[in-house]
């Protein structure tokens, strides 16, 4: 709870405001772990795989993005990003001038006041959801000099209302002029926060303000991730739970997560971006949780060098290579041939020197999907020296 004794001070009505309103909770504790074991993903059921085809038929699950095109389309890929606006209610006036009346009559230094973990009033309006005191203390801190005042964690008042699910207290710092690239302890700005916890109501409202206000949506956190990664990765954990059937919100969740994607996509983030620690890229990530259906997405986007995406390396391996080492399943051979029909070349090899075919581990469908990268491997090899010798 926020209803904290402070020794000399106590926030008088706006305090009374505060804990006599429900709404989401704001958590001190630290929320933005995205390493959470996931029980494992069962096998999708993709048919039947015809072992001696390239791009064989398969029986699509109609969640995997609801077609099965086999070209590269920029049309749908902006299909899904041609979402509806989010429209922020406006304040009314009059509760809002009852909050500006209660406001002013307390000091600045009473009103500045910082409780035991560093939060100032407009912290505690904003995790509650109070929108109108919210709103008028934020102008004040406005005029102090204090509207991106952090707390112990390093979080200012829009990271706070973010990471709350406050989207419209998240609209009015926004427009009051809150610090957008403002980071955590951990480095986290608003739009981590966002991507990491699937809050797409809240990541919205970053769109008008991308041309505006300069927002870096390719900032890393202080383990090397940007926000498209960190909504990958939650993306990721949804798509695990839902094929496990492990929680009954995860196929909310996973539509939550892929609308962060879109968002970030449509902000500017890039595909290309690699994380510091492994130097994965967002299909890296996709990939190597055997998530088809993000799989997909990036693939059938428009991209200036596609082959170039799929066959970038991290730390030696590309997305084929990563594809290769999961289980032998029905699935992995299709994400495979996936892979290859949009220009994944099998002939590369790692650090180790390694082929993809080479890190097949044992399985029913281990033969035939070594079968597969062998003979794609040749036929990539011919072609690149036939081009050599033009």
């Amino acid at each position: 709870m926020f209803h904290r004794s402070a020794p000399h001070y106590s926030y008088s009505a706006l305090e009374d405001l505060y804990v006599s309103r429900p709404g989401p909770m704001y958590s001190h504790e630290d929320r933005y772990e995205t390493g959470k074991t996931e029980p494992p993903a069962a096998e999708i059921d993709i048919g039947v795989v015809s072992p001696g085809s390239y791009m064989a038929t398969f029986a699509h699950n109609s969640s995997w993005m609801g077609q099965s095109s086999g070209t590269c389309s920029s049309t749908r890929a902006d299909t899904f990003l041609r979402m509806p606006g989010s429209v922020v209610p406006d304040l009314m006036p009059l509760e809002l001038e009852e909050a500006r009346t209660q406001v002013q009559s307390i000091s600045p230094d009473q009103l500045l006041h910082r409780d035991e973990d560093g939060d100032t009033i407009l912290h505690l309006y904003a995790a509650r959801g109070l929108r109108y005191q919210s709103y008028a203390v934020a102008e004040r801190f406005l005029q102090y000099g204090q509207l991106d005042a952090k707390e112990h964690n390093g979080k200012s008042p829009l990271l706070v209302a973010v990471a709350a699910n406050q989207p419209e207290i998240v609209y009015d710092l926004l427009t009051l002029g809150a610090d957008v690239n403002a980071s955590d302890r951990k480095g986290q700005t608003a739009l981590h926060v966002a991507g990491t916890y699937g809050l797409s109501d809240v990541l919205r409202m970053f769109l008008p303000l991308q041309q505006q206000r300069n927002v870096d949506v390719e900032a890393r956190n202080y383990d090397g991730l940007t926000p498209l990664h960190c909504a990958v990765i939650s993306q990721n954990n949804a798509f695990k739970s839902r094929t496990s059937q492990s929680t009954t919100n995860a196929p909310q969740r996973e539509e939550e997560t892929l609308t962060c994607i879109q968002i970030l996509l449509q902000m500017g983030a890039s595909c290309t971006s690699q994380e510091i620690k492994s130097n994965k890229t967002v299909l890296h990530l996709a990939v190597q949780d055997g998530n088809i259906p993000l799989v997909k997405y990036f693939l059938e986007m428009s991209h200036v060098n596609l082959p170039g995406l799929i066959n970038m390396k991290a730390h030696g391996n590309t997305a084929l290579h990563m594809a290769a080492a999961l289980p032998p399943t029905r699935s992995t051979e299709y994400l495979i041939q996936l892979l290859i029909f949009y220009g994944g070349d099998p002939s590369i090899r790692n650090l180790e020197n390694d082929q993809p075919a080479h890190l097949v581990p044992p399985g029913e469908f281990a033969e035939q999907i070594k079968m597969l990268l062998k003979r794609r491997r040749v036929m990539s090899s011919s072609r690149n020296q036939s081009a050599n010798s033009l």
